[in-house]
């Protein structure tokens, strides 16, 4: 006896319609960022795990390579997908529920990671500033397992999420990305409170902590007037654009929630819509900035890229050589072989 196949269940639209500037835009922006962040975090990763290009503590070096992890991961299951969604002007896994659902927490779990792992990186650094010794005591099992709890921490909220239900997930025209969806689900208001605990403990905490010791180790080392010891400029650099990049985020959401506006302006209003949109790309920074800040704040990293653009250059010249002299090896023996037939 066969059975019709229940039907699938729909993902809910956010109508909303971008200005026509705004997807070429975006899209150039999500772009610079793919090849930035594939090719920088790439680099990272050889550097320091074959070539210690990177010259800090044990556990910094650890969460900076972890943190090249999320951003590459980052890379290639949220911004690429979310440029390609950009390009068409749809949901190209509109049809498939689950596709939807994995897209709209990927983004929490690296979201959260990398908020933790600087913050962890910034509470060591000014640990290491305060007292010197205390660096030797510190293993490099202490950092991974700092990163891996940074990782469970970055799960929390995506099981959160998946706890809720399979109608909570939307496509939000707005920055066209699934995202979740509290509206109609079963204890919206719980959720909802739930959700704001999620920012407080995961987003706003870290926030503080990092702007915090941020503060503390300028004082610091306003004191010792240099700013030489222990590679500090790397790790401050990394914390300023950190705290940067998502204050349009904090912005966002604590005034959609102390405000609590009506949903034709929470879901539909330009100047709400808009910074939306920023808060979800400017936060794009993370994903490829870390490249660009330790080859210029990291003299070793500066001299490892140098070194490898300059070999790759020379493995080139090398082989154009090589396709040089067998191309004219090839002509001289066909001619010789054209005169000898000819004689």
């Amino acid at each position: 006896m066969s059975t019709t196949p229940a039907p699938r269940q729909p993902i809910h639209y956010l109508d909303y319609n971008l200005p026509d500037y705004s997807p070429p835009l975006l899209i150039t922006w999500s772009l610079v960022t793919a090849v930035i962040s594939l090719a920088g975090n790439t680099c990272i990763l050889v550097g320091t795990i074959k070539h210690s290009a990177i010259k800090l503590d044990t556990i910094s070096l650890i969460l900076i390579e972890n943190l090249a992890v999320s951003d590459i991961l980052n890379t290639l299951l949220v911004v690429l997908p979310g440029m390609a969604t950009l390009s068409t002007r749809s949901a190209l896994f509109s049809d498939n529920l689950v596709v939807c659902h994995v897209l709209s927490k990927l983004q929490y779990i690296f979201g959260v990671f990398n908020s933790l792992a600087v913050s962890i990186m910034m509470v060591n650094k000014l640990a290491i500033l305060l007292n010197p010794i205390s660096s030797l005591i510190r293993s490099a099992r202490t950092g991974h397992c700092l990163a891996l709890g940074a990782w469970v921490c970055g799960l929390v909220p995506a099981l959160l999420y998946l706890a809720v239900g399979g109608t909570t997930v939307m496509f939000d025209t707005r920055v066209y990305r699934c995202v979740p969806n509290w509206n109609g689900a079963p204890n919206e208001s719980l959720w909802k409170m739930m959700d704001n605990m999620k920012s407080v403990i995961f987003i706003l905490i870290p926030f503080i902590v990092i702007l915090t010791t941020t503060i503390w180790m300028l004082k610091f080392l306003k004191k010792l007037d240099t700013l030489r010891p222990q590679n500090i400029p790397l790790v401050l650099s990394v914390a300023i654009l950190h705290l940067v990049s998502f204050v349009p985020f904090l912005l966002y959401v604590v005034s959609m929630n102390i405000l609590n506006p009506p949903p034709q302006v929470k879901y539909r209003g330009d100047k709400v819509a808009q910074l939306y949109a920023t808060a979800v790309y400017l936060n794009y920074l993370n994903t490829m900035s870390n490249p660009v800040l330790y080859y210029f704040t990291s003299a070793s990293f500066k001299k490892y890229v140098r070194r490898s653009l300059r070999n790759l250059w020379s493995r080139d010249q090398e082989r154009g050589s090589v396709f040089e002299l067998n191309t004219v090896s090839s002509e001289k023996s066909g001619k010789s072989g054209a005169v000898t037939n000819n004689t």
